[in-house]
């Protein structure tokens, strides 16, 4: 392995985790740990003197319950009067110290009462060493995704639970960043080339969905509004199959699992694993050894019931984007990409509902990458590119000040010879800015160049489109012509407003239509003043201008 990749990207969930690094050729993967998992379950078991974590302890939840705690991440950083007890979790929350604890049961029913910092510290130590044994190489610092709702508390003891696992955090970055980081939006931007994007992340997450709306700007990301509820998440879907099972097991053999703890642990590891096939088959099967009184479980759904049961999971989601959507003052036909997130977003019902939201055609739904590993290989990226930079550079680069950056409000352009509004700078931009762009002289013999610069208020047009009457059919004479509905088109339209500049750049006598190319240098700076400067290429005429 590269001595390089010592820095790596730590995704740490609520209910699965995954490391990731960067290789000298430049290519991001995911670490599988000592069994082969690329998504570790956030679970940590205790089995006598040893600890394990992932699909080894998941496997510990029905044996051994109360030496078992998974989704502790959930509760870095509460009270204890705010903690929430997760569907599906093992060890009951306690109180220790005001905080979230956990009292689990030892060797020789012994216990021993740990907090949700210290739990997430044990797991965060395995990570880590799974990480190095990987790599061959110590690791010497992690860029950590947290999600967007994470109060500056839950940054601090999770910051702190991974330091005391020796793991530097080098930054922390949200995830919907580390998302759109993975898929290089952004990457390649330049004055000249910006690359202006409007990218929405939808993150579906075990226990949560959290949409975050992403403004790209000449490579600067910047959060214009989140949305998210954290009741629901793929452990809903979860839920629903194991409602349908407990009531077919009941139906079959007369036996209610419902309060039964360890048969719903069972049968609730099989409706993931059956979640999980649905999404790339028509049916699967569920199947569960000896679930209740010695009598084994076995049944198949298809995926249009299973769909069914999930009919509300689906709308809940779309009301998160329509809320985030509403927050952001957008559009959903504004919106260039959606990125999907989370193992739940390979559900082909989930996508479509989207689409039922995002239908302009020009919006790309990108889930080309693996959706559960978008987050850590996204860190990983971040983690290549300030792996060389002091600790005052990281610290003073995701400081308020830069971070918290001001924008633009409007859209800054100029018209064409139509009057019509052609963006240079859209809204919500980070300030400063700058943008470079060319164009020629309008007519043969012109003397000067004229350029105004303005401010665009934003509006969406809604339009009718009628839909072209149905050929009669032939031997339905008595039957009235049947016209479809019309389709509604939203479009956006940016009018100007107020002029902010304008400047005549002197030219030569004589040229020829478009022969004449001016380059025109837009800049924004953080007080929102303007500055405009016209430079003819082949020539030495240059015109400053500012607000």
């Amino acid at each position: 392995m590269s001595e390089q990749a010592n820095v790596i990207g730590i995704n740490f969930g609520t209910s699965y985790s995954s490391i990731a690094y960067m290789s000298k050729d430049g290519r991001t993967d995911c670490i599988a740990n000592e069994d082969g998992d690329r998504q570790i379950a956030s679970v940590l078991a205790f089995t006598g003197q040893e600890e394990s974590v992932g699909s080894q302890a998941q496997a510990q939840i029905p044996r051994n319950p109360n030496s078992t705690v998974a989704h502790f991440r959930a509760q870095l950083g509460k009270s204890f009067t705010e903690a929430e007890e997760l569907t599906g979790s093992a060890a009951p929350i306690v109180e220790k110290d005001s905080k979230v604890g956990y009292n689990v049961t030892l060797e020789e029913g012994n216990t021993q009462l740990f907090s949700a910092k210290e739990i997430s510290t044990k797991y965060l130590r395995h990570l880590r060493e799974s990480a190095e044994a990987f790599l061959g190489n110590p690791i010497t610092g992690a860029v950590l995704s947290v999600p967007s709702y994470f109060t500056e508390e839950q940054r601090e003891e999770l910051k702190q639970a991974a330091a005391d696992a020796g793991i530097k955090v080098i930054q922390m970055i949200h995830e919907s960043a580390a998302a759109a980081l993975s898929y290089g939006i952004g990457h390649n931007s330049s004055s000249k080339d910006p690359q202006d994007k409007t990218v929405v992340v939808c993150d579906m997450g075990a226990h949560s969905f959290d949409v975050t709306v992403l403004n790209v700007r000449t490579g600067i990301y910047n959060i214009l509004a989140t949305a998210h509820d954290t009741k629901l998440g793929g452990a809903s879907f979860d839920e629903n199959l194991l409602k349908h099972f407990v009531g077919e097991f009941k139906k079959k053999n007369k036996i209610d699992v419902s309060d039964n703890r360890k048969a719903l642990a069972k049968l609730r590891a099989a409706c993931e694993v059956t979640k999980k096939s649905l999404s790339s088959a028509n049916s699967a099967p569920c199947f569960v050894e000896s679930l209740a009184d010695g009598l084994d479980f076995h049944a198949t759904i298809n995926r249009l019931r299973f769909e069914m049961l999930s009919k509300t999971v689906f709308n809940d989601a779309l009301k998160v984007i329509e809320e985030v959507l509403t927050k952001s003052d957008l559009d959903a036909s504004e919106v260039d990409e959606v990125i999907m997130v989370g193992g739940s977003s390979r559900i082909p019902k989930l996508a479509s509902k989207f689409r039922e939201i995002f239908n302009n055609e020009n919006t790309k739904i990108r889930s080309e990458l693996e959706p559960d590993e978008v987050v850590a290989t996204g860190c990983a990226v971040q983690g290549s590119l300030i792996a060389d930079f002091d600790d005052e550079t990281i610290t003073s680069s995701t400081h308020p000040v830069v971070t918290l950056t001001p924008h633009t409000t409007k859209h800054i352009g100029t018209l064409n010879h139509k009057g019509e509004f052609i963006t240079i700078v859209p809204r919500y931009t980070s300030l400063p800015t700058r943008r470079i762009f060319e164009f020629g002289n309008a007519q043969q013999g012109q003397t000067q160049a004229y350029f105004a610069l303005y401010e665009g208020d934003h509006d969406i047009v809604t339009e009718e489109i009628a839909a072209p009457p149905r050929e009669p059919i032939e031997g339905d004479d008595d039957e009235e012509p049947y016209e479809d509905e019309p389709e509604i088109v939203k479009k956006v339209v940016i009018k100007p407003a107020s002029k902010l500049l304008e400047a005549v750049l002197p030219l030569e006598n004589g040229l020829e239509q478009g022969v004449a190319k001016i380059e025109v240098t837009l800049t924004v700076e953080s007080d929102n003043k303007v500055n405009l400067v016209l430079r003819e290429k082949k020539g030495n005429g240059v015109v400053k201008v500012q607000q």
